[in-house]
Order: structure tokens, then sequence, then C-alpha cells
């Protein structure tokens, strides 16, 4: 009577290869192989000719038309922050001057000023019937606060708008009758082209 002998399984030869990459893996874990860091060169930050022309002129450009009143401890002059722009490129003076002129001659930046009038309260009554019509004018004044520009502040406040703002240039909310504490609360956005450095925005109001 023929018997069957049991054979052991053999383990596949995948299943092996697998167990002999896990106990590699074990053992580096346990006792790394010390191993040189591969040295890597830092990017290259060299500017080509015409890359430096062209980020200098970015430069130039933004201290031209910069905008607002700068801090006590910060340069508020732009020629002498033109100055440090030469200086920091080692930028010749002929070639300062010509990229300077060449920013001079293009487009202009165009600012937009958001601004809501919200309401007013106890406006004086100018009609018979002791009250008054309200209405609010906006415009963007140039020259403010600078030598040979506006009026001092105390003579501003008391300006009517479309005394010194060109008439196209100015907005109007909507005039509420009969009333000596309006709520308008419209929103406006005010456009105005670059006229000179140093010449700040400022808002001005009025209305009857």
């Amino acid at each position: 009577m023929a018997t069957l002998s049991s054979q052991p399984r053999r383990r596949p030869p995948l299943s092996r290869q697998a167990i002999k990459i896990r106990r590699l893996r074990v053992r580096d874990l346990k006792d790394p192989l010390p191993h040189r860091a591969q040295e890597v060169e830092p990017p290259s930050h060299h500017l080509s000719p015409e890359e430096r022309a062209l980020l200098y002129e970015e430069a130039l450009y933004t201290v031209l038309y910069r905008l607002g009143q700068p801090e006590p401890a910060h340069v508020g002059e732009s020629s002498e922050l033109l100055r440090y722009l030469q200086e920091a490129f080692r930028m010749e003076p002929e070639e300062h001057q010509r990229l300077l002129r060449q920013v001079q001659e293009l487009e202009k930046p165009i600012f937009c000023l958001k601004a809501t009038v919200k309401q007013a309260k106890g406006i004086l009554g100018k009609d018979v019937s002791g009250f008054s019509d309200p209405y609010c004018l906006l415009g963007i004044e140039q020259g403010v606060g600078v030598p040979g520009g506006s009026p001092g502040l105390q003579r501003r406040q008391k300006a009517v708008v479309r005394h010194t703002i060109p008439e196209e240039q100015i907005h109007r909310t909507q005039v509420l009758t009969q009333t000596l504490n309006p709520v308008w609360d419209e929103t406006f956005i005010l456009y105005q082209h670059f006229l000179a450095r140093g010449r700040e925005l400022g808002l001005t109001g009025g209305g009857a």
C-alpha cells in the first residue's frame, strides 16, 4: 500500500527576496553606515545685463511714484533713495541718468481712492423751514501739504470743492430733503493720475 509522504512547503522566491530586503533595512537602521552628504551648490543669482537693467528700472519707478508719508526714521527724499539705489546697484552716473530718463517717459500710474460717505449730524438749517437739503461733494485735491500747493488746513476746511477741483472730477451724493441729520451711506471710487513726486492725495469734501 503506497503512502504519501508530506513534503515541506517551499517559500516562493519572491517572498524570500522580500524578507531579505526587510532584514537589510532593519540592519541599516540599527547600524547606519557613514556616508558623505552630497555638496549642493547654491543657485546662482547672477543677473544678465538686461535683467539687471529691468530690475533697476522697476526700483526707479517705485521710488518716483511712491505714495504716503514715511516714518520719521525712514528716508523721505526721493533724491536720497535714488542715490542709494545707484550705489547698491553700482550703477555708473551716465547709465543711471539714462535709465532714469527712460523711466520718467513711461506711462504714469493711476491711483484710486475708495471713500464712503456715511452721515452728518446737526448741520445748519438754511431753508425757511429751519431744515436743509444737504448733499456732499467729493474730489481729490492735488498738492495737499506741500510748498506751493493748496492753502493750509484751516482754509481747505472752509473751501468749497467746486472752487478747488475741476467739475469733471467731482462726485456728488444724493440730495436729501428737509433734514439736519442726513444719512447717505454711499461709496465712491475716485481716480487720479500721478502728477509729481512729493504731492500727496488729499480728500476734500463739501456740501450745501
